[in-house]
């Protein structure tokens, strides 16, 4: 399984018109055909580096997720978090237990 999460820190002047425009384009992402879930929300809690959106869905396979980003549905959401965001992380990891990790440099990651 695939899970793929964005986290995004909006702008001190992003508008309220930009924010909800931006969750409106999520709509087609957010149903697409590959997608097994899809959550997205506002942060709570102000731990570690703080961000104000998380973004969390998954996938049965890497093919899976590689059809899901080549989507043109990718495109609309992007343009309004660019006017609402100048800091996003996404992380995309093959979900396993802790038992499964391991230490390991980056550039033995990938």
């Amino acid at each position: 399984m695939i899970r793929h999460i964005v986290t995004i820190t909006l702008r001190e002047d992003a508008s309220t018109d930009d924010i909800e425009s931006f969750f409106e384009e999520l709509g087609p992402i957010s149903r697409h055909p590959k997608a097994i879930d899809y959550y997205c929300g506002w942060n709570f809690q102000d731990l570690g580096d703080p961000c104000d959106i998380g973004i969390s869905c998954s996938f049965a396979n890497q093919t899976d997720f590689e059809e899901y980003m080549a989507s043109p549905d990718h495109a609309p959401p992007g343009v309004y978090l660019r006017k609402i965001s100048d800091h996003w992380s996404v992380i995309d990891y093959v979900e396993g237990s802790p038992q499964e990790g391991k230490a390991a440099a980056r550039s033995e990651r990938g």
